[in-house]
């Protein structure tokens, strides 16, 4: 575990402000983020129904708990071809709901699981350090182990899917 990775079970203390816990997954084959505090619920191979002619990046629809939630194809949103042609070996990364107008989860290809860091490991994304355009994330994951886990920004993957009417 490298140094700006913060264990659970880590013997020394470490102040609960200085930590901030994020949930991984990957798009691409890469690692990517969300605070925890976004995400209200992982769900693996949702039983999702496709919307015929839904607006680029909705794929379709998942029924959870009784809502009905937009199944966003986080791929399409971000410009990635999407490993999957169904989501049976996707998994839904549920938006907290005081996040959405309304229930709304990011499909990915794998959740790595949840990580907590410490706060001086993450900044501001640096311009062009991304896989993917900047315009996408909120912050960066040093890890000097690894290449940089970038962020993403849940309001800028939903206001793309509601592009602003340019009359």
């Amino acid at each position: 575990m490298s140094e700006q990775s913060v264990g659970i079970d880590d013997d020394e203390s470490v102040s609960p402000e200085s930590v901030i816990e994020f949930l991984e997954f990957r798009l691409d084959g890469n690692r990517y983020a969300l605070e925890l505090g976004r995400v209200s619920q992982v769900i693996r191979k949702p039983p999702t129904t496709r919307v015929p002619n839904a607006p680029d990046g909705i794929y379709g629809s998942v029924t959870v708990e009784g809502d009905v939630v937009v199944a966003v194809d986080t791929y399409a949103v971000v410009g990635l071809d999407r490993p999957f042609a169904d989501p049976e070996n996707a998994y839904l990364l549920l938006l907290d709901s005081s996040d959405t107008p309304q229930p709304v989860g990011l499909l990915v290809e794998a959740v790595d699981g949840i990580e907590r860091r410490h706060v001086e490991s993450v900044s501001p994304p640096t311009e062009g350090g991304a896989p993917l355009d900047d315009r996408w994330f909120r912050a960066a994951i040093t890890d000097d182990d690894a290449p940089d886990i970038h962020v993403f920004d849940s309001h800028q993957l939903i206001a793309a899917l509601h592009p602003v009417d340019a009359r």
